[in-house]
């Protein structure tokens, strides 16, 4: 009696295996169905707004390596694109993944993380490359001790107390960040948003796949500060010339 209850307690036929197996079938399940009526609300929002979709976008050939967030981990892929033009801005809003590879003594590993990002790109445009996150007081303080970069402004605390703001060429970041650069962020900028620029695009991204009510409101957070900081005057209506495929400059 003894050995065959081990062997019960052990084996497939325990009630615990099943009730796990079918736990983990049913957020699997119930992960497909989120995903994919998110997806199709994102299509239905650009097929009423003459936007474009991509299931799987292109990729940032080239244009990847002057971003922080392209270089992470070991491959990243884009998926779910909406495109559009918006005030002559080129919009491209996907979710991004990156994948990491990683080798434990039980053989290979991947681990995956997800961003939302917005693209927002203007031909007269020029930034220089400059990055900006909010600012975790521990962890840069200690950063600060170790040498991080943190452009601060001493006569703007409200500013540089809440971002970290770094740059390849500090002189022309603080160039470029005064005082009406500083107050659209401080006026739009949502907790958890990066911002990320080189030349004449903008990039606004948070972690994690958004809603279609998450993306539009990073289309509108992003929006709202190119606009303050170019002078750009976008309208509320979409323009005619919609880009049929993802447009990515250097």
């Amino acid at each position: 009696m003894g050995y065959r209850s081990s062997r019960y307690g052990r084996g497939s036929g325990d009630p615990a295996f099943f009730v796990i197996f079918g736990i983990i079938i049913l957020i699997c399940v119930c992960n497909w169905i989120y995903h994919y009526f998110r997806k199709k609300k994102i299509r239905e929002y650009c097929e009423r707004n003459r936007m474009t979709y991509e299931e799987s976008p292109l990729s940032l050939t080239g244009y990847s390596e002057a971003f922080d967030v392209f270089n992470q981990g070991d491959s990243t892929y884009f998926t779910a694109g909406m495109y559009g033009k918006r005030g002559g801005i080129e919009i491209n809003l996907v979710d991004f993944t990156v994948v990491k590879v990683y080798h434990t003594s039980k053989g290979r590993r991947t681990s995956k993380k997800h961003y939302t990002l917005c693209q927002l790109y203007k031909e007269e445009t020029h930034f220089p490359c400059f990055f900006v996150r909010d600012e975790s007081f521990l962890l840069d303080s200690l950063g600060s001790m170790l040498g991080g970069q943190d452009i601060d402004f001493f006569d703007d605390k409200a500013f540089s107390d809440r971002f970290v703001l770094q740059g390849i060429v500090e002189s022309e970041v603080r160039r470029f960040f005064k005082s009406k650069v500083r107050k659209a962020f401080l006026k739009y900028h949502k907790k958890g948003y990066c911002y990320e620029s080189k030349g004449r695009c903008l990039l606004v991204y948070q972690n994690g796949r958004a809603t279609l009510n998450g993306r539009l409101a990073l289309l509108n957070t992003a929006l709202r500060i190119f606009n303050d900081i170019t002078n750009t005057g976008f309208t509320n209506s979409m323009d005619d010339d919609i880009p049929r495929n993802p447009k990515y400059y250097g």
